[in-house]
């Protein structure tokens, strides 16, 4: 990030935004400087296409480098909704970067759980003590909406990886519908939801 922030500097480049960093970089930064990763991937809105100009001028970017610095669009990054309230904003030769919080960066990372994420996880779980379950189940009730059967009878891909992910974190099995599902539903009742408007939410869900 330090030569790309100088790159911006040098060039007066203007940012509307901060850049935000994300994929495995930001708990190389603040968890484990050994959890290293090949690629950096950042995003700015209405930045993007004169960021990744940039990041080839300087020679950064994939197949140039062994350590390279991917621009895509902030569409890409999957936390929970919360994130930017965890974010943390820090500034380098005058250009800002938006980090966000080692929770963000995992639930990103439960879209696809290959090893490596997994190996996140159970980095971050070791060296901070958190996501604790209660922590974890409670973002991702935020997201029940992403917990459904598709037509087919499959579970989405959150819903097989969610079950994949406890009992390598916390050695047991979860179950999704009873603690995380359902609790949401109660409580949109409890809310005043109306009855026809749960029927067609569990039936979008394929529950």
């Amino acid at each position: 990030m330090n030569t790309l922030s100088a790159a911006i500097q040098r060039t007066g480049l203007k940012l509307e935004k901060p850049i935000v960093v994300f994929g495995s970089a930001p708990l190389q930064l603040v968890v484990d400087p050994a959890f290293l990763s090949a690629d950096v991937d950042i995003s700015n809105s209405g930045g993007e296409a004169i960021l990744k100009k940039l990041v080839e001028e300087i020679g950064l970017n994939k197949n140039k480098a062994p350590y390279y610095i991917e621009v895509v669009p902030e569409y890409i990054f999957r936390p929970g909704p919360n994130w930017r309230d965890r974010a943390t904003l820090t500034e380098l030769n005058g250009v800002q970067f938006l980090i966000p919080a080692p929770l963000d960066i995992l639930l990103a990372k439960l879209r696809r759980l290959d090893e490596k994420d997994f190996r996140a996880f159970e980095l971050v779980l070791q060296k901070t003590g958190l996501p604790t379950e209660e922590q974890l189940i409670g973002e991702l009730r935020v997201s029940y909406d992403l917990f459904y059967h598709q037509k087919d009878g499959r579970k989405s891909a959150l819903w097989n990886n969610t079950e994949k992910l406890w009992p390598r974190l916390f050695r047991r099995e979860i179950n999704i519908r009873t603690e995380i599902i359902e609790p949401v539903l109660e409580e949109l009742a409890r809310s005043g939801a109306e009855h026809d408007y749960l029927a067609e939410l569990r039936n979008r869900l394929g529950i």
